[in-house]
Parts: C-alpha cells; sequence; structure tokens
C-alpha cells in the first residue's frame, strides 16, 4: 500500500509532488505538465477518472510540482492513482508517470475501521518510519537513472514505487515493541503502538529505531537471493548489497541499544516493604514480611 491521507485532509507540498531533471541531473521545468486523480475499482482494479483530466500542478521551485487538492469528507476510502503528464520540450512527445496513494476513512483515527484498518497512532509511527527509511518520497530519494538508450521505454509509463508497504512496516514496528518490552523495567503493559503513543510518546524514537533493524535485516535477506558476480570476456558485472544494508541495521541496532539503556535509567519503580508493625523474629526486621516470624535457634542458621 502507499502512502495514505485521511478523508478530508488538505494536501500541499511534499505530499503528491513530482521532482523532474534533464540527463545531467540538473532540475528544470517542463515544457507542459498536467495530472489527473483515479479511483481504483478494488474488484475490477480500473481505474475511473476524478473531475478534470488535465489539472494544473503548483510549481514552488524549479523542476518542482505538487498536487494542491483537498480530499473531500465523503471521499470512498481505497486506493487511489495520481497521473503526471508532461512534455520536456514544446515538440517532445507526452511522458506520463504514475503515483499510487491511498485515502482511509474518519474511523481510522480511533482505529476501528477505515482502509487497511490502521489507526492514526500506527499511521503516524508508519509515516515516520518511512522518513528514516528515506522511502517517503521515491521520486526524489531514489536517483537511479536507466541507460539514456533505454528511455523511450520510460516515457510510456513509470510508477513511482516504496520499498516497504505499510502492512510491512506496522510488523516491523510491532516487532520492535515486543523487543523493547523484553529489556527490563518490565512494561507489558504497553503491548499495542496505540497504546505506546498514549502512555509513553517519548518512546516512539527507540521503536523506531528498533523497526528500522528489521525492515534493512529483512531487505538484507532479499539481496543475499539476488547478488550475484559474472564475468565473461574480461567484462565483469557484480552486485552485491546486502552488506551495505546490514552496515545500516547494525548502526540502528546500536542506537537502539542506546535506548534500552536509558530506559533502565529512567524509569523507576518502587516496590514497599510489606511487613507487621509489630513482629517477633528476624524475617519482620529485615526484609519483606513472609510469615510470621518466630524466634528460635533455627532461624538464625
Amino acid at each position: 500500500m502507499a502512502v495514505c491521507f485521511n478523508q478530508g485532509q488538505t494536501l500541499g507540498r511534499g505530499d503528491l509532488d513530482i521532482f523532474l531533471t534533464d540527463t545531467n541531473g540538473v532540475a528544470t521545468n517542463a515544457a507542459q505538465i498536467t495530472f489527473a486523480l483515479y479511483y481504483v475499482e478494488p474488484v475490477s482494479c480500473t481505474e475511473i477518472l476524478i473531475g478534470d483530466p488535465a489539472r494544473t500542478p503548483v510549481n514552488p521551485a524549479v523542476g518542482e510540482y505538487y498536487a494542491a487538492i483537498m480530499v473531500p469528507p465523503n471521499s470512498t476510502p481505497g486506493e487511489y492513482r495520481i497521473r503526471w503528464t508532461f512534455k520536456q520540450t514544446a515538440g517532445s512527445p507526452d511522458q506520463q508517470v504514475v503515483q499510487e496513494w491511498c485515502v482511509v476513512g474518519a474511523d481510522t483515527e480511533t482505529g476501528t475501521g477505515g482502509s487497511g484498518g490502521y489507526s492514526a497512532a500506527e499511521l503516524e509511527c508508519i509515516q515516520k518510519l518511512r522518513v528514516l527509511l528515506r522511502d517517503n518520497n521515491p521520486d526524489r530519494n531514489y536517483h537511479f537513472r536507466p541507460p539514456e538508450h533505454e528511455g523511450t521505454i520510460g516515457c510510456y509509463n513509470q510508477v513511482f514505487g516504496y520499498i516497504w508497504e505499510d502492512e510491512e512496516l506496522l510488523c516491523y514496528l510491532e516487532l520492535a515493541l515486543d523487543w523493547w518490552n523484553i529489556f527490563p523495567p518490565e512494561t507489558e503493559s504497553l503491548h499495542s503502538i496505540d497504546k505506546l503513543i498514549q502512555t509513553k510518546k517519548a518512546w516512539k524514537t527507540p521503536i523506531l529505531w528498533g523497526a528500522m533493524v528489521h525492515a534493512l535485516m529483512a531487505l538484507s535477506i532479499n539481496w543475499v537471493a539476488d547478488e550475484f558476480d559474472y564475468s565473461i570476456g574480461g567484462i565483469s558485472l557484480s552486485i552485491e548489497k546486502s552488506s551495505k544494508y546490514e552496515s545500516l541495521k547494525q548502526n540502528a541496532e546500536s542506537q537502539f541499544d542506546k535506548a534500552t539503556e536509558a530506559k533502565q535509567r529512567t524509569t523507576k519503580f518502587i516496590r514497599g516493604l510489606s511487613q507487621p508493625r509489630f513482629g517477633r523474629g528476624i524475617r519482620s526486621a529485615f526484609g519483606p514480611h513472609v510469615g510470621r516470624g518466630v524466634l528460635s535457634p533455627r532461624n538464625f542458621i
């Protein structure tokens, strides 16, 4: 699932945006650019056009455009797409790229429904985790560019994809919370993301670090299967990324370990001594009362 917005939310810069560059990676404006919004019918997966097919975006900086729209309060929760159509020059062919996004219902804020059934606290943590992982804006953050001779292929249809889906990130957050609760002192009462945000919001950051560890480890596992080293006729091709993701995982794990140490030092738990006001024997004088003290030689052994 792509990035999600709430019913009635006003979208602006940084939400649904696109960044255009020339072949040298220099930001440049398009000669012509428009966008259209579509609702994706969940059963047939067909696109249903919403409103004007050629809307005009806002251009706050060179090469940057965003869709200034408001999600209607009565909009249907589900998956949506925005199709950007632009020309690099007046005589060049149309190019089109697609971004996937979704709308969640207002009841999602209470954790009782909406698209995907995510609560407001879960959506907040998922979005912040995307920012930490630099997966919040693939068009801006991912700079891979195909060879120039393949550019004609990219002119027809490009989909901006995210590395992790919301469901995966929520899974990593929950695993990190379980991991956090293992460390002393005992915090089993914080058994969900909602409970964590309501009770101890300051602990949100270490949970995000822990979730990063799981996310990067999963990606490292993927690249272990995809890595290869090939050489023929003096030309070699090597793809190896798992060690890089492993290094990032270790850095995130180090931050999480430091947070668990702070958890032990900053959480105060006081256990009182339960013992009678008047008693006899050494047990009532030294330590919690576990039974009626009896003064006898055996008790002094």
